[in-house]
């Protein structure tokens, strides 16, 4: 494909001016992986997505499955329950898992890169400035929250829950696989279009939406994993929504905190366990359940 069609914002100053070892990595991934736009958006995000995905996903999951460490027992956030994961159930979420990601994800990727304008496209090989990066990432995050929480209470309407979303809580007690256990509309939703909705409106470079997607895949499996580890963000406030599924409908309780959709969960042991730990105790030695 031709790029100097590509439109290039002058006003830009690019990483190989002020950071060219990231300038030159970049070069040289393209350079065995192709500069193909539409291979690019379609495929190699997908699969890079994917790859961090199963790779972190399964490393909990195989301790749910062999109990083992067992001194991480103890940060499971609800003891007792899938311990040990039940085998024929696992392989069920996985399967969905697996069609969810190929037969729906490839394909909406496929769409959405039609939609765009092409024209719009910066240069590939030339990555904006760290400011550009760091300023649409900023973005991402703030909308994330408001856009997430919204979609997330309305797929937790009457019929709509039933149809679409009811299938991700079948697991009251998640576990990190169960993250993309859900409906193909539900995933097409939750895990294409919510998280790209910064990416699209700032326009972001390929280099900037590689970044920011993994940030959407460990946040989803850190809140699915049914463990609060130490010195890692806590999932009590969504592993509550699975527990509860009547309130913490965002991402980092903004939104539930203005629509006072968490007032139980404010009250709750796990209200109390929702913050980083510092030490080797658990959540549950911090603050125990009576």
């Amino acid at each position: 494909m031709d790029f100097e069609g590509f439109c290039e914002d002058e006003n830009r100053t690019t990483l190989s001016e002020d950071y060219h070892p990231i300038q030159d990595g970049w070069n040289s991934l393209l350079d065995v992986i192709g500069d193909d736009p539409q291979f690019l958006y379609v495929w190699a995000l997908p699969l890079w997505n994917y790859a961090l995905y199963w790779s972190i996903g399964s490393l909990f999951v195989l301790m749910d499955v062999t109990g083992k460490p067992a001194f991480l027992r103890k940060y499971k956030t609800q003891p007792g329950r899938n311990e040990p994961l039940p085998t024929k159930a696992l392989s069920s979420v996985v399967f969905s898992v697996l069609f969810n990601q190929f037969c729906m994800g490839i394909p909406a990727a496929f769409i959405g890169f039609r939609l765009i304008d092409t024209s719009s496209l910066e240069n590939i090989r030339i990555l904006p400035s760290g400011f550009v990066v760091l300023r649409d990432l900023i973005v991402c995050i703030i909308l994330i929250e408001p856009v997430f929480y919204y979609a997330h209470r309305i797929v937790h309407l009457g019929p709509i829950y039933r149809h679409i979303h009811k299938r991700h809580h079948e697991w009251t007690a998640p576990f990190a696989l169960e993250a993309l256990h859900c409906t193909p509309p539900e995933y097409v939703l939750f895990n294409v279009i919510v998280p790209s909705v910064g990416i699209v409106l700032m326009k972001s470079h390929v280099f900037t939406a590689a970044l920011w997607y993994p940030v959407m895949v460990m946040n989803t499996l850190r809140d699915h994993c049914g463990y609060h580890l130490p010195f890692f963000f806590s999932p009590e406030f969504h592993d509550y929504h699975h527990a509860k599924f009547t309130e913490c409908y965002g991402i980092y309780g903004i939104m539930d905190w203005l629509h006072a959709t968490d007032r139980k969960y404010r009250k709750s042991k796990q209200h109390q366990r929702h913050h980083v730990l510092w030490t080797t105790k658990s959540a549950r030695e911090l603050v125990p359940d009576k």
